[in-house]
């Protein structure tokens, strides 16, 4: 075992040593099994009836001590296996926690399910597996050639050294498939990413691309896979077939066989010697497959523990002690000189400046790619500031236990996000709250309405993401919840902005409702629905360039004098007759 695999195994050691000592006391049991067997035989051609009734009543016996050891060796490994993909998960979910919300979306769907799913799983197999195989591969070879040397050592260091050229041999030929084992992964992974953007995507796919295309990438990867399996099995065509032949136990016992005939000949091995080395030696040759099979196991999950290290190696949000952490003492908000780039690219915000009192309404508007989401999902810390400070009250947010920052935030995003669970289960996510407490929110939301009409009320399951509720719908379930939380601080993105007329008006009495006494911040793009704000605040190019209400923009800032000339002239718009 590698330190990379004893390492991510160290939660479950005492389970795997177990498996490991009962496997290789099975395998010592195997080994008494053979010598009972060759005994019976000697005392037979002896005629020693009474003898050979006692050794096959312990051969029995010792079958018996045999099987049970080795089904408890599996049993141990599988449980031991299975405990350990639930201490991975829960890790690496963990991990995922604490990481920025950009490195998640840079991983993507397809990435992270193959790391929690398949990388998991993989391991999986190999901890299962690998103690029984290990035993076989490496403590048979061992007690064979105890048994060897003790009968006729000379003969046994010739057959050792023949199993040590072959063993070589394997160890070159499989070495050159690592290469090929990360070439093969990575072109899975495309494939599995591929198949996730194409279903996820249906709906895009049907309603825009009718031709071959829609399979592109997916065919694309589908090609790469096949170029990759093609051009190995090409590679290692020779190298395959000299395998086969030399892990055979053809070339073995010929061997034995012509070796045994020379030793025999010149007197250095009696029959039933040589008798004993061609049936024990065997043991050898099958001792080579649990060898390719663990060196196979070790090689799949070899590039799966370098993916889960190095999500696991990823740097979290850094995180105060409890001694060090600060509260508030109030709840407006200070971005200060804040600036922020991803990846040390080009900078999305450039010492961006400006307060939000508390309980007041702070407005941002801009064009797409202002910096107006960025912004506000460094409030969060969903990433942190490159140079600047956010504060709440007189705190650096950076200086606040990151979970209890979030419970001074609501978020209402424009992306909705819910689960396939019941409304009810949807609405009180998270929170310890009561069915009458999450309909009370409901109905603040307005929302309770349209609960009432479905056939199983809160109890009515809303499919994948909420895929069987409109776009207006999801968004006031996300309001119901902002209501259940009830948080000092409400952050909203562009919440209307897939919404019609009718449901508009529905959701902004919601959150003139959910708004009272709280700190709030808006990213809207209906400047309708921010008139009556406290402080506007203007962004281009990640530059605030104006702020201030509504009125004094009109007066004094021609920016916002263009962009609201632009937006009622939009409202204007008609389609030609």
């Amino acid at each position: 075992m590698s330190l990379q695999h004893q390492k991510i195994c160290d939660p479950i050691a005492t389970r795997l040593k177990r498996s490991s000592l009962m496997a290789m006391a099975a395998q010592a049991m195997k080994m008494g099994l053979w010598l009972m067997m060759l005994g019976i035989i000697w005392v037979l051609a002896d005629a020693n009836y009474g003898y050979a009734y006692a050794l096959t009543a312990g051969l029995l016996l010792l079958s018996i001590i045999y099987y049970t050891l080795k089904i408890k060796a599996h049993d141990e490994a599988h449980y031991g296996a299975f405990e350990l993909e639930e201490i991975l998960r829960k890790r690496l979910a963990a991990k995922i926690s604490q990481l920025p919300i950009g490195y998640v979306r840079t991983i993507g769907t397809g990435g992270m399910a193959k790391i929690l799913l398949d990388d998991v799983h993989a391991l999986h197999s190999y901890v299962a597996d690998a103690p029984p195989l290990k035993a076989e591969a490496y403590a048979t070879p061992v007690l064979i050639f105890i048994v060897l040397f003790i009968f006729n050592w000379p003969f046994a260091l010739a057959v050792l050294a023949f199993c040590a050229i072959v063993f070589i041999t394997l160890q070159l030929l499989m070495r050159r498939g690592r290469q090929f084992r990360k070439q093969y992964v990575a072109a899975l992974a495309q494939v599995n990413s591929a198949i996730i953007e194409y279903v996820q995507g249906m709906s895009t796919v049907r309603a825009f691309d009718s031709g071959d295309s829609s399979f592109g990438r997916y065919h694309e990867s589908l090609e790469n896979y096949n170029r990759v399996m093609q051009g190995w099995l090409g590679k290692i065509g020779l190298g395959n077939r000299l395998a086969r032949t030399l892990f055979s136990p053809i070339p073995l016992q010929a061997f034995l066989l012509v070796l045994g005939t020379v030793f025999y000949l010149k007197d250095m091995i009696d029959f039933m010697d040589l008798f004993l080395f061609f049936l024990v030696a065997a043991g050898i040759v099958e001792s080579i497959h649990p060898f390719m099979g663990l060196h196979s196991l070790l090689e799949k999950s070899r590039a799966s523990i370098e993916r889960i290290w190095e999500l696991e190696a990823m740097e979290g949000l850094p995180e105060v002690s409890a001694d060090e952490a600060k509260l508030p003492s109030n709840y407006s908000i200070r971005y200060d000189n804040v600036s922020f780039a991803y990846d040390e690219g080009k900078p999305v915000l450039s010492n961006v400046s400006f307060d939000v009192p508390a309980k007041s309404f702070t407005a941002i508007v801009g064009s797409s790619g202002s910096g107006k989401t960025t912004l506000i999902n460094l409030l969060p810390r969903f990433w942190d500031v490159t140079d600047g400070a956010i504060l709440i009250g007189d705190v650096d947010i950076r200086h606040m236990k990151l979970d209890e920052l979030m419970k001074q935030c609501s978020f209402v995003f424009q992306d909705s996000f819910l689960f396939s669970c019941s409304i009810l289960d949807n609405i009180r996510y998270g929170l310890e709250a009561t069915e009458e407490e999450a309909i009370n929110a409901a109905k603040l939301a307005n929302i309770h309405d349209f609960i009432m009409t479905l056939p199983e009320g809160y109890d009515t399951k809303i499919g994948e993401r909420g895929q069987l509720l409109s776009g207006g719908q999801k968004q006031r379930l996300t309001i119901a919840r902002a209501f259940l939380q009830n948080r000092p601080i409400l952050v909203l993105d562009e919440p209307t902005a897939f919404s019609d007329a009718k449901n508009e008006a529905l959701l902004m009495d919601s959150f003139r409702k959910l708004m009272v006494n709280k700190t709030v911040i808006m990213i809207a793009h209906r400047l309708s629905t921010i008139i009556g704000a406290d402080q506007i605040v203007y962004l281009n190019e990640g530059k605030l360039i104006a702020k201030g209400s509504h009125e004094t923009l009109l007066l004094e800032s021609e920016a916002y004098q263009k962009l609201w000339r632009d937006y009622q002239e939009t409202q204007n718009w008609t389609m030609a007759q």
